[in-house]
């Protein structure tokens, strides 16, 4: 049933992901799911060795089959919430999107548990709850610093 899961969910999203309308160019979506991909790395290797906080499949083990996760799953996401988040918003409308994908975070992340994917020792819920919109937050801040830098580099060329 894993495995439904993590095969289902990357086959639909990337298919969203393929045909949806680009709202950032290529380079901004990818140097952005990189900067996600680095931040993950670091704090998943500390959440799961040092901290036993959370992991995936087995306690004290580094799973390729996490590779599904990290590679495959994440920066679908990513690349989602980065893509859909309503820059030109207003503040309400920016907090109820990132609220929004805390839950839907949070509802996978669930049933992650549940279907043995992903474990908790030191970790529960509601800290990923309280985290998930200040890591969006974070994605969506590499954005705008990525466009600032590119607008920087075409002023000194």
């Amino acid at each position: 049933m894993s495995w439904l899961l993590i095969f289902g969910t990357i086959s639909i999203t990337l298919i969203i992901v393929i045909t949806m309308k680009k709202n950032l160019t290529l380079s901004e979506i990818y140097t952005t799911v990189i900067f996600g991909l680095f931040i993950q790395t670091v704090v998943d290797t500390f959440a799961s060795v040092r901290f036993k906080a959370w992991g995936f499949y087995e306690v004290e083990k580094i799973e390729f089959k996490a590779l599904w996760i990290v590679v495959g799953i994440y920066p679908i996401f990513a690349t989602m919430i980065i893509n859909w988040f309503p820059y030109c918003a207003s503040w309400r409308y920016k907090l109820t999107y990132l609220i929004a994908w805390d839950l839907f975070s949070t509802g996978f992340e669930w049933l992650s548990l549940k279907l043995g994917i992903l474990w908790h020792i030191n970790w529960n819920l509601l800290f990923s709850f309280i985290l998930y919109p200040l890591i969006y937050y974070l994605l969506i801040l590499h954005v705008r610093f990525y466009k600032w830098v590119k607008k920087l580099s075409l002023l000194h060329n």
